[in-house]
């Protein structure tokens, strides 16, 4: 298969990491892979892999560019023959939806975020499958955006166990002994750098040796927000204590280095996937407890959840794993076994093929049948032989209401659309 996968650019995020992980993988599968973006930092390691990229702005939001690159996706899509088309972003979901009306190509999309209901976001229901990370964008996207249940694959996402084989040696900290705690993410106000720092504050006097490491920057939209943060770290006096790395590609060597890692965040996330890296290399987690993270940390046992804006509660759960290592190795080690076993790279990207597959061949039938009752009972043997042909079909059988109970139940049908031809205007009715 041929694969195109769309998003707005291809710079540093997790996004962005997961469209290179695929890629890759799905070269390494014998596909093909072709990604469409305005570009970005990784687009050179994505070439060096043999996937083939395109640079349009497919980030715009204009109607105008909106328009211009339908027509310049659709190109690229005859071009290249692609077969599938994986939307990563609204606005690239909203062109690449009506580039594949242009060709054969089927549409699908994953809902990386957790959507507020607006036009842009609705596209994202779109695909033939939807893809979601964790339960709760399962729940989103169903709820708000009236997605079909039978549409929706939970795939969470994955982390590369060879790249982040990094397990930490069990220690027993002593006195004057060097603790690292992180927190990785960009800086932003929905990340709870700020509970964070709060945090820190409340046990900074009490950990000899304390360092903080502060990875991720800010995007140029919250620059204000970081010099919030960096202004109280001043008025707590902790500048000694901490520092900021920013945009690092190293991650899994710096997580390796960490005594715990914070996940801070104050909004609902869709899935955390620090956490599942911190999980690979050994490292016991704090996080809150929003939205997808708790699919990743079961309280207790992989991890400790906290309330989200509460230092005082962070604050009491850093030091704990700080204090009782037996109980953070246990943690840890647990947390490495969920990896390997609900969120390896190589159980995502088999997943992710399979939904390709299924997509690729569907094929959807509709069958009127207006008429006599004992003409409908008679067509149902042909029924058996369309769904025998094609077993992955979706096999849909319009009637009128009077009709319905006679093939209610029948094993080689999907849907049953009834239509009343007696009243006025349009009046159809689908039923599983």
């Amino acid at each position: 298969m041929k694969i195109l996968q769309i998003l707005p650019e291809l710079n540093l995020g997790g996004v962005e990491r997961g469209t290179i992980d695929l890629a890759h993988r799905l070269i390494l599968h014998g596909h093909q892979a072709v990604v469409i973006s305005n570009g970005g930092r990784l687009v050179e390691q994505l070439q060096k892999m043999g996937a083939k990229h395109y640079v349009l702005p497919v980030h715009r939001k204009s109607l105008f560019s909106i328009l211009l690159m339908i027509k310049k996706v659709a190109d690229v899509i005859k071009k290249e023959g692609v077969d599938i088309v994986h939307a990563r972003s609204r606005v690239p979901a909203l062109i690449a939806y009506f580039a594949c009306k242009k060709t054969n190509a089927r549409f699908i999309t994953t809902a990386h975020g957790y959507y507020s209901k607006h036009f842009f976001s609705r596209v994202i229901g779109w695909g033939k499958r939807v893809i979601v990370p964790s339960q709760v964008i399962s729940r989103h996207m169903i709820d708000t955006f009236k997605v079909r249940r039978e549409k929706i694959c939970l795939i969470p996402r994955g982390v590369d166990l060879s790249a982040f084989n990094l397990e930490k040696k069990d220690k027993t900290n002593g006195p004057g002994q060097e603790i690292i705690v992180g927190i990785v993410g960009r800086i932003s106000p929905i990340k709870g750098h700020i509970c964070f720092i709060r945090a820190i504050s409340r046990i900074v006097r009490r950990i000899p040796k304390l360092k903080v490491l502060i990875i991720g920057d800010s995007p140029p939209s919250k620059d204000e927000y970081k010099e919030e943060v960096k202004l109280l770290i001043r008025r707590l006096g902790l500048s000694p204590y901490v520092k900021f790395l920013g945009t690092r590609e190293d991650i899994p060597a710096i997580l390796a280095g960490l005594d715990v890692l914070v996940m801070a965040s104050l909004a609902p996330e869709s899935f955390g996937r620090v956490l599942i890296e911190a999980g690979a290399v050994g490292v016991p987690t704090v996080a809150t407890n929003v939205g997808g993270v708790v699919d990743i940390i079961d309280d207790g046992k992989t991890g400790l959840l906290v309330s989200p804006q509460n230092p005082e509660q962070m604050a009491v759960a850093i030091s704990r794993l700080i204090k009782d290592r037996d109980f953070a190795l246990s943690l840890a080690r647990a947390a490495r076994e969920k990896v390997a076993r609900e969120f390896s790279l190589d159980l995502m990207i088999r997943r992710t093929i399979k939904v390709y597959e299924e997509v690729k061949k569907e094929t959807k039938i509709l069958i009127i049948k207006f008429g006599a009752a004992g003409d409908l009972i008679l067509a149902i043997p042909s029924f058996r032989a369309i769904r025998k042909r094609f077993p992955a079909g979706k096999i849909t059988l319009l009637v009128e209401p009077a009709h319905r109970e006679i093939v209610r139940g029948c094993p080689y049908l999907d849907y049953i659309v009834v239509y009343d031809r007696k009243k006025k205007g349009p009046f159809l009715k689908k039923y599983s």
